[in-house]
């Protein structure tokens, strides 16, 4: 049954995990380059998601049946990609909070697709001040794909 959750979480080090409760995926080492430009590090039970700011921000999960229908038009960056949920119990946290005391969704166990959004990107003018950005991520019963950037934000170049 499709739900949505909202929370916000303090987006230490500029990201956020969604995870399995027993997933033990080493976040060090799969933020990697490509990672770190994707905003998306993925591994088999965890998906760690960049912010663009290290503050606490606005967090969707949208847990669904089927893919979503999204505006593209209305978002500054996407990734879509895979991950497993073996428990069925969703951990959603920031990277340095206490996993323990970590906030939990039950859903089915299994393997799921994902579509990470970050929008508001304009709104920002420095990481600390109030701003409009929303990080929205949609997740649905799906096989393994590959990571992969739909739409790409980019910073301003400075010169």
């Amino acid at each position: 049954m499709p739900s949505v959750h909202t929370f916000d979480i303090f987006a230490d080090y500029f990201q956020f995990i969604v995870q399995d409760a027993s997933s033990e995926d080493d976040f060090g080492a799969l933020w990697a380059d490509e990672a770190a430009l994707s905003m998306v590090a993925v591994g088999n039970a965890a998906v760690a998601m960049g912010t663009l700011r290290n503050v606490v921000v606005p967090v969707d999960i949208h847990i669904l049946d089927g893919s979503p229908a999204v505006a593209l038009a209305d978002v500054d960056h996407a990734v879509e990609g895979a991950f497993a949920l073996p428990t069925g119990q969703m951990v959603v946290m920031g990277c340095t909070e206490y996993l323990p005391d970590a906030r939990r969704l039950s859903i089915r166990p299994g393997a799921y697709r994902f579509l990470y959004l970050v929008s508001g990107v304009h709104t920002i003018k420095t990481e600390w001040e109030p701003a409009d950005d929303r990080y929205s991520l949609y997740i649905w019963p799906g096989q393994h794909q590959p990571t992969r950037v739909i739409k790409c934000w980019k910073p301003p170049v400075h010169r």
